[in-house]
């Protein structure tokens, strides 16, 4: 079985990589970018469209640069805070789209559960999650009538 060269841990830094790419954006060097980014020695655009996130990202980011090319003022002296602001412009849109499908996905779930009468009040979904003890020692108990440690 081959190598799964991307995973839930490499797929932020592929999407890092298309929100901070300047110039032409093509399949090939896109691919040779993503391989050093990531380590291996090749990963091929077949493997990119595999993954739907990465194939329509790739296909908006192409759209954007382009118009970004020819939308872009000619004074160079602005061309590091254009340049800053094009990729914030790129994460805040890559982010919304993940936004909008969570919340999509939070309402398919909010309904296939009202629809197989699972009860929410029951289940504590809003429960606070236990604090985290990062000091390496067990949390000693006291118990009020005796005094005693656990």
């Amino acid at each position: 079985m081959p190598k799964q060269i991307i995973t839930k841990a490499t797929l932020p830094k592929i999407m890092r990589e298309l929100d901070r790419w300047e110039g032409k954006l093509t399949w090939p060097l896109f691919c040779e970018r993503v391989a050093k980014v990531l380590g291996v020695a090749s990963i091929s655009k077949h493997t990119m469209y595999l993954y739907p996130a990465i194939k329509a990202r790739f296909q908006q980011r192409q759209k954007d640069l382009r118009e970004a090319r020819d939308a872009l003022p000619r004074d160079y002296t602005l061309e590091a805070a254009t340049r800053r602001i094009a990729d914030l412009e790129a994460q805040v849109k890559r982010l919304d789209e993940t936004n909008r499908l969570l919340l999509d996905q939070f309402r398919r779930w909010q309904y296939n559960a009202f629809a197989n009468n699972v009860r929410m009040e029951l289940l504590e979904l809003d429960k606070p999650l236990p604090e985290v003890n990062r000091s390496g020692r067990r949390r000693e108990k006291i118990t009020k009538s005796k005094g005693n440690r656990y």
